[in-house]
């Protein structure tokens, strides 16, 4: 019977280890963490500045007045409570939405889309899950 020889030795991974280790250590020590006591220390992000509603008035979606891609409006109305009560429904049926304003009116839309044809298939879905009667709005022009 031929001698084959020692057995191979397995490559030395300690090395690779440490280095691994290393890199995951320094990028721990990079994550910071900004609690109650210390708002605003240490490079922690700030919060962005929100919108204080008025008083007695519930805080309600986002506000735009400018639209420059395709939406679905799913409201019209004619004051603020009456959108942002459509809204706050919507939302309890987990359809994102925000308000638009236009010569005085307030809309309830769903949805920014690049094309009109996205748009629709939104505005499709909507109208077979029952959600008012949306309308394809395109881009306001500037």
């Amino acid at each position: 019977m031929a001698d084959k020889g020692a057995p191979a030795k397995p490559p030395d991974l300690t090395p690779l280890f440490l280095i691994m280790l290393i890199i995951i250590i320094a990028g721990l020590g990079s994550i910071r963490s900004c609690g109650p006591g210390e708002p605003g220390s240490g490079g922690c992000a700030q919060t962005p500045p929100t919108q204080t509603p008025a008083p007695g008035e519930r805080p309600g979606p986002p506000v735009t007045t400018n639209l420059n891609q395709y939406t679905v409006q799913v409201g019209s109305f004619k004051t603020r409570q009456e959108a942002v009560n459509l809204a706050a429904e919507l939302r309890s049926q987990n359809i994102n939405n925000f308000l638009l304003q236009i010569d005085g009116q307030w809309l309830v839309c769903v949805g920014k889309y690049v094309n009109a044809g996205r748009a629709s298939r939104m505005a499709n879905d909507l109208k077979a899950r029952g959600v008012g009667k949306p309308v394809v709005l395109p881009p306001k022009k500037q």
